[in-house]
């Protein structure tokens, strides 16, 4: 007869794996592109000595965020090429070891080092054997997970007569079916020198085969060369049963069909919304959020004054049902959960913390708001994960208050953090792991292991 200690054992391990579950981080804001990890059974209750640092690692300056799968970390950064006093600085991609932090390879291609937010843009994008990654420049790379040798690329200066735009293409690629997505600004007869041909078309936005780089198809909509969609993809979900694309411009949202990159529907801004008569055209660097057939979305058309709209759509119409100004989330992604809306209002002027905010999507209700409440944030196991710039929180998900529940140490030394704007990256939890970076350029790994 089998002992009880034995068959107690047996039972702890059953719901052990009943209730602990590891899980990859394979592209920009997680496996569903929702900012939300399917992870559970790590650790919650944080050290008041600290989270355990398991390694640090230099990965160039930039923005971007990370993939992780398959037990290695991808990021992209500013990366010198040299080392001479004045170096040539290179956009990056680095790929490292997920236990040890051990630089396994890097990829570099001609950098773009912009004064006002130095650094790379967009963060790599992993499917099996091979990682997608999209520059500054706007070269479409499909590299080797295992090697980082290129298995093809589309230069889209070169080889579509693209135009580079300011800031530098920021999205993240996109895959949906055999395609990967991504916008690049094409304009009929106006290529730049390094063309080799002159457009015969406009493009805002492209699909191309993602085992061949072969183009699929190309939308094109009007569009201000400040912000008019270069720096976020499209939304990938079913509407009314459809398969959609939903795609924000800046002056306008799209439902795209993703076999053909036709439109569906549109609903543009108006002048005043978009500042028009101020100069302004309306920017934005967020992907749509997407529940049933209501549409989250932002416009920001200067600095200091974003809006946050809700639309609804029904067949071929779109109509917006409410409005709130304090859903500018600017540069950060909203975070959908039991039919409400999470977000972080962002501006260029005012405090980089929060506020934090709920948002009641059926109804437009503001339900709470926390103010000094961190920065871009990921969702794991009905918790939040939020970045200050400096210290890591974790914060209660709750539709009807606003709970912190722990703080970190401070995870990075002054010279690691020598740029503002580091709360704009939002943090990754893979695997019992979470991972952060400062837009300096410094990687950090913390241990959230349960014991």
């Amino acid at each position: 007869m089998l002992n009880s200690r034995f068959l107690a054992s047996v039972a702890a391990l059953g719901l052990l794996a009943f209730t602990v579950r590891a899980d990859d981080w394979p592209q920009f804001r997680g496996p569903n592109r929702d900012g939300i990890s399917r992870e559970t059974g790590w650790l919650t209750q944080w050290p008041a000595g600290g989270l355990k640092v398991l390694w640090k690692q230099p990965v160039g300056r930039g923005y971007s965020s990370l993939a992780i799968a398959n037990g290695r970390v991808f990021t992209i950064g500013l990366l010198p090429k040299d080392d001479s006093k004045k170096p040539v600085l290179e956009e990056t991609v680095t790929c490292v070891d997920e236990a040890s932090g051990k630089v396994l390879w890097q990829f570099s291609y001609t950098g773009f080092q912009d004064k006002s937010f130095p650094g790379s843009r967009s963060t790599p994008t992993v499917e099996g054997k091979v990682l997608y990654v999209y520059g500054q420049h706007g070269g479409l790379y499909c590299l080797e997970c295992e090697t980082g040798k290129v298995v093809w690329q589309k230069l889209m200066g070169k080889d579509l007569g693209a135009q580079t735009v300011t800031y530098g293409y920021a999205a993240s690629p996109l895959l949906v079916g055999d395609m990967v997505i991504v916008p690049a600004r094409i304009l009929q007869n106006k290529a730049p020198k390094e063309s080799t041909i002159k457009p015969s078309s406009n493009a805002l936005l492209l699909a191309f085969n993602k085992k061949t780089g072969e183009e699929i198809w190309r939308m094109y909509h009007e569009s201000y060369h400040l912000g008019g969609g270069y720096y976020a993809c499209p939304t990938s979900c079913v509407i009314d049963g459809k398969p959609c694309l939903v795609y924000h411009t800046g002056n306008a949202c799209f439902g795209l069909d993703p076999a053909s990159g036709k439109t569906r529907w549109m609903h543009p801004f108006n002048d005043d919304d978009l500042l028009t008569k101020k100069g302004r055209h309306g920017i934005t660097a967020q992907e749509p959020a997407v529940l049933g057939n209501r549409i989250l979305c932002c416009i920001h058309p200067d600095n200091s004054n974003g809006l946050g709209v809700c639309l609804e759509v029904d067949g071929d119409q779109v109509k917006e049902v409410w409005r709130d100004k304090l859903l500018d989330n600017y540069s950060c992604d909203y975070i959908v959960w039991k039919g409400h809306v999470f977000g972080i209002q962002h501006n260029d002027t005012t405090s980089r913390i929060g506020p934090l905010y709920c948002f009641d999507i059926a109804t437009g209700k503001k339900k709470w708001e926390q103010k000094d409440a961190g920065g871009s944030f990921s969702m794991i196991d009905g918790k939040f994960l939020t970045f200050t710039g400096e210290e890591l929180l974790l914060i209660e998900a709750s539709t009807e208050k606003y709970q912190e529940l722990a703080r970190s140490q401070k995870l990075f030394t002054p010279d690691e953090l020598t740029f503002r704007y580091s709360d704009r990256i939002a943090p990754v939890l893979a695997n019992g792991r979470v991972y952060c970076r400062s837009q300096r350029g410094t990687l950090i790994c913390l241990d959230v292991r349960r014991k």
